[in-house]
């Protein structure tokens, strides 16, 4: 038995809720126009750049640095207010690319009714993790830094199960493109 298989199971019980997949009846109308424009899909899916995927080189950006804020937080006890708006500023701004270059590598895997959930699910937990970094950013700049701190600690737990269904999505269920698994 795997050793994290709870985490799995909810992930595959999330998975299969109707709203998933109304997201991803969403999500499909935006994927096929930007599949249709092969040129830019190409660039997003990183085919014409660098022959590889860039999304998951994009998503250590937003990850990252509210993770980083929110230990600046920890470790400052409020006294790095200034470097953790800069920061929560910079991860709304990396959060977008992230989502069209995620969204672009989304339509690999909608053949795949089960992928095609998991990568809706993930969408939602990044979503909500730039809507909370965004939130906090608001704060932040009101000088409301406790009602902030709450929004980034949301939004980095929000972006810590967002990363979990990324690497689930490329490794569990096997979304990597064709050689992928020769460069891990």
């Amino acid at each position: 038995m795997p050793r994290y298989r709870i985490v799995t199971d909810t992930l595959a019980a999330l998975s299969r809720k109707p709203l998933v997949e109304k997201l991803a009846r969403v999500l499909d109308p935006v994927a096929d126009d930007l599949e249709s424009h092969r040129e830019m899909y190409d660039t997003l899916t990183g085919e014409s750049l660098t022959g590889h995927p860039i999304h998951p080189a994009l998503v250590h950006f937003p990850i990252g640095i509210t993770m980083g804020a929110a230990a600046l937080e920890i470790v400052g006890l409020g006294r790095f207010t200034a470097a953790t708006t800069v920061l929560s500023g910079i991860t709304v701004a990396t959060a977008l690319p992230t989502a069209v270059t995620g969204l672009a590598e989304w339509t690999r895997g909608r053949p795949d009714t089960r992928q095609r959930h998991v990568g809706a699910l993930h969408a939602m937990a990044a979503s909500a993790g730039t809507t909370l970094s965004l939130l906090s950013f608001v704060l932040r700049l009101m000088r409301a830094h406790g009602a902030a701190r709450i929004f980034l600690f949301g939004a980095a737990g929000a972006y810590g199960v967002a990363g979990f269904i990324g690497g689930d999505l490329v490794y569990g269920r096997d979304l990597a493109q064709d050689g992928d698994e020769e460069a891990v």
